[in-house]
């Protein structure tokens, strides 16, 4: 009898990746975004701009209340929707499409310092007193695994937010 070759962990990562967008498309879209836009190489007008950023505002329940933050928003806003556009006139070279989300009126960097957190420098990791919470003597007799998800301490993915 031959053995069943295991699937690599590339393998589940891929799998992972696909389950996690095909969860998100619906977040994907937005009233009035036209697909076939980019496709036809027009550029969209000003007005239709504003339209979609204010139907987006509605629909993700943005408010800007520091002077100038809703144009500021809008301008981003306005360049990440040329960048989907862009990326969609392609996208079969792609393999995808890219639609506006919750995140649409947010540069990268922004993005990235918000919901994918940052490592604390050097220094301060140094700084860190080392913590004993996890230590264990040397005649302490531990296992040689733990299946964590029968101690419950596996749940299920969900959105974290800033949390990670």
């Amino acid at each position: 009898m031959g053995t069943v070759p295991m699937a690599s962990p590339a393998v589940f990562l891929l799998l992972g990746l696909a389950a996690a967008a095909a969860f998100a498309a619906p977040d994907m879209s937005i009233i009035s975004y036209d697909e076939e836009h980019g496709a036809r190489g027009l550029e969209r007008s000003e007005e239709e701009v504003r339209r979609m950023y204010d139907a987006w505002v509605a629909e993700h329940g943005r408010v800007h209340n520091a002077l100038g933050e809703g144009e500021r928003r809008f301008e981003v806003f306005k360049d990440n929707l040329r960048f989907i556009d862009a990326h969609n006139a392609d996208a079969e070279a792609y393999g995808l499409r890219l639609g506006l989300n919750r995140f649409a009126d947010l540069t990268n960097e922004e993005y990235r310092a918000t919901y994918l957190g940052t490592k604390a420098g050097g220094a301060a990791r140094r700084l860190r007193a080392p913590s004993d919470r996890y230590r264990h003597d040397a005649g302490d007799e531990l296992p040689e695994s733990v299946d964590w998800r029968e101690k419950g301490a596996v749940a299920a993915v969900k959105d974290q937010g800033s949390c990670g």
